[in-house]
């Protein structure tokens, strides 16, 4: 006999957790070299964005309060430019232009840091006080354990 499945319901097998780690498809990104990821990173930061470059020049400009012309981004994102990177300044800005989490994870790939949403901290910090609460805890069990000892 054929059982009927409900239309209105979702498969629960099927559902994947939310990302909490924003990141780039990893062979969009790929690099032999440090330098060559930074240059494929802003590449693919500025195409998901969706803007022109000339567009995110000019917000990137705004933001700055200095003019950025689509030929510095040109240069920024080429592999072939070795002596175009982009500075400290402008990467933030243009993080912050682009609001690209995935920027920023992909230039953090190699350390034990990500950059998460601000929504998901108070949790963290949540979970980092139930940790040293145990922590304490055990440290009063074993207080009471040695003071019963001296009795």
């Amino acid at each position: 006999m054929r059982t009927i499945r409900c239309q209105q319901t979702d498969d629960l097998l099927n559902w994947q957790p939310p990302q909490v780690e924003a990141r780039f498809e990893p062979a969009r990104v790929r690099s032999a070299t440090p330098s060559g990821k930074v240059c494929r990173t802003l590449s693919e930061a500025m195409k998901k964005d969706g803007r022109s470059r000339e567009e995110i020049a000019a917000a990137l400009s705004v933001h700055l309060g200095e003019s950025i012309s689509r030929d510095s981004l040109d240069a920024w994102a080429s592999e072939a430019r070795e002596a175009s990177n982009i500075s400290g300044y402008r990467l933030i800005s243009l993080i912050s232009v682009l609001k690209s989490k995935e920027l920023l994870n992909e230039f953090l790939a190699r350390t034990d840091m990500v950059v998460i949403d601000r929504k998901y901290l108070p949790l963290i910090e949540r979970q980092v006080m139930e940790e040293q609460k145990k922590l304490i805890q055990k440290m009063i069990r074993q207080i009471d354990y040695e003071m019963r000892g001296q009795k």
